[in-house]
This record gives C-alpha cells, sequence and structure tokens, in this order.
C-alpha cells in the first residue's frame, strides 16, 4: 500500500508548487477586511477624512468631551461637555457620539461619524450592551439609518480628528459641565484605596510582625517575592530555639553551642552553621545588612542553604530540653 507523506523540505516540492510558492511570497495578497454591522452603522479599519469627529480627553484637572462639523474644510459647528475628574475617558467619548447623533439626526441626508476609539465602537455593536448611553445610541441608530459611525486612525493629520482633540481638551475648563455617574473603575479603583489605607493603618500599629515590618514598611497586594525559606529568617518564625520558647515547645532558647538561638546567631556566629555564615553586622546596620541578603541574589542562596540545613538538622543544632 503506498501512502503519501508530506514534504518537510524545499527539495521535496515539485517544481510546479516552488514556482506558486515564490509567485505567493513576491505578491501576497490581502486578505479581506471584517465588517460587523448594527443596522446601517459599520465599523470598517480604513482611513478617510470625516465630517463631524469626536473626541473624549482627560487630565489632573477634569475631563472633557467634544465634536466638531466639519463642511469644506471648515468647523460650521462644536459642542464642549465639561465632565468631573473621576469620570473616564470611555464615557467622554461615548458622550461625544451620544450627542453627535442627537446633532445629526435632524438633518435628513448621509451622514458620517468618524471617531478614533475603536473600543467604543465595539461596545455601540454589541446587542447586549447595558450602558445606558450605548442604548440609546443604538436606539438612535436603528431609527435614523443615514447616521453612519466610522473609525480612523488617531494623531496622524487627520483635520477634523485634530479639531475634535483640542476642542475636548479645552472643554476640560470652558466646557458645559454635564454630570455623569461616577464609572465602575472608579468605585473599584476607591475602595481599593481606603482597604490599603486601613491596611497601611493597621501595620504601621500593629504589635506583631514588627521585624518584617521594618523591611517591608508599605502594604502593598504585590508579593515580595520571597520564598519560604527567607519568609522563616525574616520573620523568625522557624526552627529557631528562640521562636520554639514562644511557642511553649522549649524550656529554654538556647542553641547546642551555649548561645541564644535565633536567626542572626546561625547566619553569622553559630559553629554548626560555618559553611553559610554572613559577616556580622553592627546594631546599627542590621536592619540593612538584612535587606542587602534578600535584594542578592548569590546571598538569598546561601540563606535558603542555610534555612535548610537548619531544617535538616535540627535535632543537632538546638539543645534538648534536658
Amino acid at each position: 500500500m503506498r501512502t503519501k507523506t508530506r514534504p518537510s523540505t524545499w527539495q521535496d516540492l515539485t517544481p510546479k508548487h516552488q514556482s506558486e510558492y515564490r509567485e505567493k511570497i513576491s505578491n501576497p495578497t490581502r486578505p479581506p477586511q471584517k465588517k460587523r454591522l448594527m443596522g446601517q452603522s459599520t465599523c470598517n479599519k480604513y482611513w478617510k477624512r470625516g465630517s463631524q469627529p469626536q473626541y473624549g480627553s482627560k487630565t489632573d484637572e477634569g475631563t472633557g468631551s467634544a465634536y466638531c462639523i466639519l463642511e469644506n474644510y471648515g468647523i460650521i459647528a462644536s459642542w464642549q461637555g465639561k465632565l468631573y475628574r473621576s469620570n473616564s475617558v470611555f464615557q467622554a467619548e461615548i458622550l461625544a457620539i451620544r450627542m453627535a447623533i442627537e446633532a445629526a439626526s435632524s438633518l435628513h441626508r448621509p451622514i458620517k461619524l468618524w471617531t478614533d476609539s475603536l473600543s467604543n465602537l465595539m461596545v455601540i455593536l454589541n446587542p447586549k450592551s447595558h450602558h445606558s448611553i450605548v442604548r440609546e445610541i443604538q436606539t438612535l441608530l436603528l431609527s435614523h439609518k443615514h447616521i453612519l459611525l466610522r473609525w480612523l486612525k488617531a494623531h496622524v493629520g487627520y483635520l477634523g480628528n485634530e479639531c475634535a482633540d483640542q476642542l475636548a481638551k479645552e472643554a476640560i475648563t470652558k466646557g458645559d459641565p454635564f454630570l455623569l455617574p461616577k464609572p465602575l473603575s472608579y468605585l473599584k479603583a476607591e475602595i481599593k484605596s481606603a482597604a490599603l489605607s486601613i491596611w497601611q493603618d493597621n501595620w504601621d500599629n500593629g504589635e506583631t510582625g514588627r521585624s518584617t515590618h521594618d523591611i517591608v514598611p508599605r502594604v502593598s497586594n504585590k508579593p515580595v517575592g520571597w520564598n519560604r525559606e527567607e519568609i522563616m529568617f525574616v520573620t523568625g518564625h522557624g526552627p529557631f530555639p528562640s521562636y520554639l520558647l514562644r511557642c511553649n515547645l522549649r524550656t529554654h532558647d538556647n542553641c547546642s553551642c551555649g548561645e541564644k538561638g535565633d536567626p542572626i546567631h546561625y547566619a553569622t556566629k553559630c559553629p554548626f552553621t560555618l559553611s553559610w555564615h554572613f559577616q556580622t553586622p553592627t546594631v546599627s546596620l542590621k536592619l540593612q545588612w538584612l535587606k542587602n541578603i534578600l535584594t542578592n541574589k548569590f546571598s538569598r542562596t546561601r540563606l535558603q542553604l542555610l534555612m535548610r540545613f537548619i531544617c535538616d538538622e535540627n535535632n543537632l543544632i538546638v539543645e534538648d530540653n534536658n
């Protein structure tokens, strides 16, 4: 029985296939652009000069929304809205689209509305969107089929887009006040900020974890990147006589060498851990010494080996209760 194998090298191809492949590489064909429709509004990724661009802008002073109507390369009408600083750029841009559609709804001729926000167009094309302004836009587009939405690339010199951009920036200080509810993203950020503030206050004024607080004074949702051995060394919560005494698992906190068995002792003085010793720090530089260890790759490796030895040979280095 004869089976066909797929060619794995260029030499395995027939001369006909090699010729077709060279032609395809030298003259690549562009794939057809995808198009999504909702009523009469389409979203195509090609660029032309528009007649009614919209724009939204946000700075530390606030958020601005604007659109302008162009005719023969001149602005014949415009609108500027001033939003609160808590409002998002998405809200400003979607509001500008809604106000532009309202202005164009009274004109009974084909009107093209241009925007550089592809995300807004995708939301408008979504029939399951629950955003109130988006639902209003969808209703207006279905009832005014002479209005078309188009996308153009931002900041490449299109006259209408640059004019709308400038109007949106000016709207932050000169626009008509417009009240919109705060977006969900703003509320989440406020809740997160309040939670971190409470957490920071509890961390600063707590009675436990003070050694860790000296190294990590600021709370954060991001982990510090310490492994199990490093956490035991920094917190002191490990197989150390000083910690076992606190937990009433020992009657003393002495190491087998006779000195107090805390993390610093095993890292600098204990004769049983001589192979992994660090230089003994002064009292004033103890905190900086520990920070340097935790930020140096080779020091962290040595610290991990030290802690693994302590865990494995705990019966050797910890003096018996009796």
